[in-house]
């Protein structure tokens, strides 16, 4: 039986300027020689270097050294923010961790992907938010266009594809509602 689609179409054309090519070539370089080189207590230079190139980092933001930022200029973090060591932060489109957010090791951050229905498999983008509070565990997958809700926990490995509501603990593939954060000591009232 033959095929009606193509599944090798010609090439992937790549819609990025000759802007973001050079952009992101001068950050890798930089990254590979003056940001994954330095030790881990070095939070001040990494975040300079990563301003540099457009990211907008609040001054306590934390991004280890071996964190994997694909375009700095798409990256916004709040206060008391983290990336941790080995996270993927593939930021074709913006992501934006806010207040006291964390993403764990080995942890993958994906603001894109390919339209699968298109025989020419263009690129498609999203940006993705982990709010206040949140935190994703390690080696979780964050898909494209997700929000995970303030003090949500996304489990170690979960597969997230949809949005998280606040303060719920999804785990799994795909990850599913296991339960409610709830803060011990904190009067519901207050919380």
């Amino acid at each position: 039986m033959q095929s009606q689609t193509p599944f090798y179409p010609p090439g992937y054309p790549s819609h990025f300027s000759l802007r973001n090519k050079f952009g992101r070539v001068a950050w890798w370089i930089v990254r590979v020689l003056l940001f994954r080189t330095t030790p881990r207590f070095c939070f001040g230079w990494r975040r300079m270097l990563l301003q540099l190139f457009g990211a907008r980092l609040a001054r306590d933001a934390r991004v280890y050294p071996s964190a994997k930022i694909w375009a700095p200029w798409n990256l916004t973090m709040a206060t008391k923010s983290c990336l941790g060591h080995d996270v993927d932060c593939y930021c074709v489109a913006a992501i934006e961790l806010e207040a006291d957010a964390t993403v764990s090791q080995r942890s993958f951050l994906c603001a894109a992907s390919h339209d699968i229905h298109d025989p020419e498999r263009p690129l498609v983008t999203a940006p993705i938010r982990i709010s206040r509070g949140a935190f994703v565990f390690a080696e979780a997958f964050i898909g494209m266009g997700v929000t995970v809700g303030e003090g949500a926990v996304v489990a170690g490995r979960a597969v997230v594809v949809r949005d998280v509501e606040p303060f719920s603990i999804v785990a799994g593939n795909p990850a599913k509602v296991v339960g409610e954060r709830r803060f011990r000591g904190v009067d519901a009232d207050r919380a």
